[in-house]
């Protein structure tokens, strides 16, 4: 039987497992995380803290902070703006299909009803004319949101069902791939454990599937087959997590939970865009271990009375720059150096005034996160916080106070993505038998693409196995 090595159980991963389970070919998955029944371990669920540590715990560490795992939101519509680029890949029809075997995997393994968010014709007329008056650019999407607190069983539940039907699948729990490179036509798979290294331990792959996510970004760039892809450089998005009163946002939150509001910048053009909405939810860090960056997730039952996102300006950078991924970890190793070596953060009214935050004694908004407060604007570039500012001042049109001054703005919120893959309708490289999927491909931003992608490598090995593993098929360029 031939063998397949996929790396990283994420959304991309699972769902691309959940697709070869009981296929002819031994399936080795490989993860940095521990075993499902140990990725329950948040302190504050266990009572033991009240608000997340400066420096992240095991509940958001590498392996464990995918998105499915962490606040668990879906994009459930295809669209050719949210979500990812798979709309260019596979088009609406098929790109719809998928995300709709997503959802039912994910509503049939969910503990409890989990509505799906769908604006009515009201909403959107309302939402429409807000965002044009505010010199904005609203997006449709459908939305589920599972939870931070449901996502332990939703995915232990899809695994479980994998487990089942999946006796030609081997797991490799808490163990770090640290290399990848070709050997011939095959693949050479290095290995050890996570945690405690002992010796490495090398395996050969007929195909191999790496789903890595956004925090692999920088691990793809060092494997010996990275030089062979068909690739340009890729996006970074650049900004920080807001946190406000949820009173000021509950009008949009009860309507559409997050929209998906674009805007372009007065004075530099760059496209500005919010993230991951959390309404009632809880600010946290997500530890790179060579830097700290901070994130948002939300619960289903436990809620805070707060509303936390993220706004992002999104950067495409042309030759001779090679390095986005670098840049973007740079500016957040300066924002954790100023910090003492965690997360910043700054009142709104401090970084407009050109001051740094001393306290936040008596602020309006109480903040969910201990982080350090300082001046953002002493690691981040001008333009960059310009831009969102200006994002925050039209949204204030929406859910006015937003852009009040008790606002608190937490740094770094950086998201570095993989250079852009050339991949086929499958997800497969022009390095025949080599699949990248998730976020790790640039093709995707969000669980519900994520999944999606896998699934579509999922069906690209099981045709090759019934055809005899011919070479890559049709590749499509990079935009």
């Amino acid at each position: 039987m031939q063998k397949l090595a996929l790396i990283g159980l994420g959304a991309s991963g699972l769902f691309a497992l959940k697709e070869l389970a009981g296929a002819d070919i031994e399936v080795h998955v490989f993860d940095v995380g521990p075993t499902y029944e140990k990725r329950y371990a948040c302190p504050i669920d266990q009572g033991k803290l009240t608000v997340c540590p400066p420096k992240a715990c095991s509940y958001c560490a590498p392996g464990q902070s995918a998105g499915s795992w962490n606040d668990f939101k879906v994009i459930l519509s295809a669209s050719p703006v949210i979500g990812g680029r798979l709309y260019d890949l596979v088009g609406e029809a098929e790109l719809q299909k998928r995300l709709d075997m997503v959802r039912a995997t994910i509503l049939q393994h969910a503990p409890c009803e989990i509505p799906v968010v769908k604006p009515n014709a009201d909403d959107l007329d309302w939402i429409k004319k807000k965002a044009t008056m505010a010199g904005m650019v609203y997006h449709y999407q459908e939305l589920l949101h599972c939870g931070s607190d449901n996502a332990p069983a939703i995915n232990t539940s899809i695994l479980n069902e994998i487990k089942a039907k999946g006796s030609n699948i081997v797991f490799h729990f808490d163990k770090k791939v640290v290399s990848v490179a070709r050997r011939n036509e095959k693949f050479a798979v290095r290995s050890d454990r996570y945690r405690k290294p002992e010796e490495e331990v090398e395996d050969v792959f007929d195909m191999c599937i790496v789903s890595v996510g956004r925090g692999g970004a920088a691990w793809l760039t060092q494997q010996e087959f990275y030089k062979a892809l068909d690739i340009n450089p890729g996006q970074v998005d650049i900004g920080i997590r807001v946190e406000t009163s949820a009173f000021f946002t509950e009008e949009v939150d009860r309507r559409f939970y997050e929209p998906k509001l674009y805007y372009r910048s007065r004075h530099s053009g760059d496209v500005v865009r919010n993230f991951c909405s959390n309404p009632k939810g809880f600010v946290t860090p997500e530890n790179h271990r060579d830097y700290v960056l901070v994130n948002g997730h939300s619960k289903m039952y436990e809620k805070s009375e707060n509303n936390n996102f993220a706004v992002l300006v999104s950067k495409t950078f042309t030759r001779p720059f090679k390095n986005p991924q670098m840049y973007s970890q740079t500016i957040a190793k300066i924002a954790n150096m100023l910090a003492g070596g965690g997360p910043l953060v700054q009142r709104l009214g401090d970084l407009k005034a050109g001051r740094r935050t001393k306290s936040l004694t008596n602020n309006l908004i109480k903040p969910t996160l201990e982080a350090e407060c300082g001046d953002i604007s002493l690691a981040y570039p001008h333009r960059i916080l310009e831009s969102i500012v200006e994002y925050l001042d039209a949204l204030d049109k929406i859910c006015p106070g937003v852009a009040g001054e008790s606002t608190l703005l937490y740094a770094p919120e950086c998201k570095s993505y993989p250079d852009s893959i050339s991949v086929n309708k499958n997800m497969e490289t022009n390095v025949p038998n080599l699949f990248i999927i998730g976020d790790s491909s640039s093709w995707t931003r969000g669980v519900g693409q994520a999944a999606t992608s896998g699934i579509l490598a999922g069906e690209g090995v099981r045709q090759k196995l019934k055809v005899g593993m011919p070479g890559v098929s049709k590749l499509v360029p990079v935009s």
